[in-house]
């Protein structure tokens, strides 16, 4: 069976052998928490267990509901989800906190996309026939941000009508999700995620279970701060919780990546889409106007059928009455043609520029931490330079302490003209246990406004009791920070290297399931219409031997 992403992902390889992984202080142990609250029902258990491919997760209603927050009633859809004998019901909103888990989760994997969040007043219709948006602005939005501003104006001009009920929009979210939560049932290390079972369990609250003590350090960490290979795992550790974040603007800081092999490939990767973008960009938006002109044809034969049957009364015909009906009977298979491209073409090709949205997304997570191991790269070599004037200092400064020591004793302290600094070196669990006391056990008034600015002004006048605790001091912290820098600078280049070959797998494997999805696209695109012709035409031969 081919992979792709609806089916099961390339594995990744756990980060961190050898050196790496044996100095990680025991953050592996530290991060295994597992607790009564990854314990799903025992019906799920049982049916994730004996899931056979045939099986599926439907969404087989949806309602309005409410709730009173900061006295003000807001209202919102929840879908009634059914999976074999258990139904939960979930909102859109544990919708998009299941797929952010997930994708933390799994960075290097491709997460199947849901579709963009709207205001319950717009329209689906309006949604799904403005633009494909491969080829416009649609795909300059990461995945990140799902939410879309719906314009005022379609491209051709016309508005979305408010008296169009919201029925459109909640039909097309059902549809989606159902294909959203599918995908991910088929892919096993997705199904087996704890933040899976868990949406599925309706005994849990899936927004207080992703943000409770446990989930919250995944759920509010930066994706470029988890390990991508075992987040879970590594949810304490020091060294990837105080990586830099990256940003698109420091790429201009490192104008060689753009001769970076891995970069290259992406150039490739996204020139082969844009073809793909334009040419479904035009297909889309024919397809909606197509669409649009058989609702109306749709209508004119329904009065004309309509017409016939009144003229079969007036002439007492039964041809006549007959041709009335067969109108009537021709409007039916335009609807159903019409619902046919809306439903199976349609919306397959949203969800296709969706799944290309979230490539994006991918590679952009992929070159931010190439840009990411940039930086530290950088730092490491500055803090390194700083790090070797400070050495040559404190050696000197000892030599001069030493000397006076000797004076003072009157003793020979020997030759120390080849002294090196010999301090004990600074080990792994040091160095989390610094790192965290920084980042947890901040001063409360280091965070108020000037202080800073006040306290060098005061230091700049009182003399230092004690200048050479306060050196020392400085060039171990210099010190600290050259040790974190080395230790991040090597789990960076080996994460590094699983991220580009994780990437690169699962782009070709999409690339292929694109091709496909689209072959077979084509394939119902083409049986809709001739489904349409064959029962006409079956009803004219039909009418005609009558």
């Amino acid at each position: 069976m081919p992979l792709g992403p609806d089916v099961i992902h390339n594995e990744v390889p756990p980060t961190g052998e050898g050196e790496i992984e044996s100095n990680m202080v025991n953050c592996e142990s530290r991060g295994k928490r597992r607790s009564s609250a990854d314990k799903v029902t025992s019906r799920i258990a049982t049916i994730m267990e004996n899931r056979d491919s045939n099986l599926q997760i439907k969404i087989i209603d949806a309602g309005k509901s409410s709730d009173s927050h900061s006295h003000q009633l807001q209202n919102y859809v929840v879908y009634l989800i059914q999976l074999g004998t258990v139904t939960v019901k979930r909102r859109y909103s544990e919708f998009e906190a299941l797929r952010k888990c997930l994708k933390k989760e799994f960075p290097t994997l491709i997460i199947p996309p849901i579709p963009e969040k709207q205001s319950l007043k717009s329209n689906i219709a309006f949604t799904t026939t403005n633009s494909f948006g491969f080829a416009s602005s649609a795909l300059s939005n990461t995945e990140h941000n799902n939410s879309v501003v719906v314009p005022n104006k379609s491209s051709d001009g016309t508005r979305p009508s408010d008296s169009i009920p919201m029925a459109n929009l909640v039909e097309y979210r059902k549809r989606m999700l159902a294909a959203f939560l599918n995908k991910i049932f088929k892919v096993e290390r997705l199904a087996e995620s704890r933040f899976f079972l868990n949406f599925l369990d309706p005994e849990v609250s899936f927004l207080d279970y992703v943000t409770n003590k446990e989930n919250n350090p995944l759920y509010r960490t930066s994706i470029y701060r988890l390990s991508p290979s075992r987040p879970l795992e590594n949810l304490e550790n020091q060294l990837y919780l105080t990586l830099p974040i990256p940003s698109s603007a420091d790429s201009h800081l490192f104008k060689e990546l753009s001769e970076e092999e891995q970069f290259q490939k992406f150039v490739s990767f996204e020139a082969k889409f844009i073809k793909y973008e334009l040419v479904l960009s035009n297909i889309s938006k024919l397809n909606k106007h197509l669409m649009k002109h058989i609702g109306e044809l749709s209508e004119e034969i329904s009065d004309l059928g309509s017409s016939f049957s009144q003229f079969s009364l007036i002439q007492d015909s039964t041809y006549i009455e007959n041709i009335g009906r067969l109108f009537d009977r021709h409007k039916l298979l335009l609807s159903a043609l019409n619902s046919s491209i809306n439903i199976g073409f349609m919306d397959k090709l949203m969800e296709l520029k969706h799944f290309s949205i979230t490539c994006k997304g991918l590679m952009e997570y992929n070159r931010k931490k190439i840009i990411q191991y940039k930086l530290i790269e950088k730092d490491l070599y500055n803090t390194r330079s700083r790090y070797k004037r400070y050495e040559v200092e404190e050696i000197r400064i000892r030599k001069i302490d030493q000397k006076m020591e000797n004076v003072l004793h009157k003793g020979d302290g020997g030759n120390h003209e080849n002294d090196e600094i010999v301090d004990p070196p600074i080990t792994d669990e040091e160095l989390q246990t610094a790192l965290y006391s920084k980042s947890y056990n901040k001063p409360i008034y280091g965070k108020i406004p000037g202080v800073s600015k006040l306290n060098n002004i005061i230091l700049k006048y009182v003399s230092d009791p004690n200048p050479d605790e306060t050196r020392r001091t400085k060039f171990y912290n210099l010190k600290l920070r050259l040790f974190q820098l080395e230790r991040q600078y090597q789990i960076t280049q080996q994460d590094l290297g699983l991220i580009n070959s994780a990437v690169m797998s699962e782009l070709e494997v999409f690339h292929n399931w694109f091709k496909e999805e689209l072959r077979k696209l084509v394939l119902a695109y083409n049986k809709f219409f001739k489904e349409y012709f064959m029962k006409s035409r079956d009803s004219w031969i039909e009418t005609n031997s009558d």
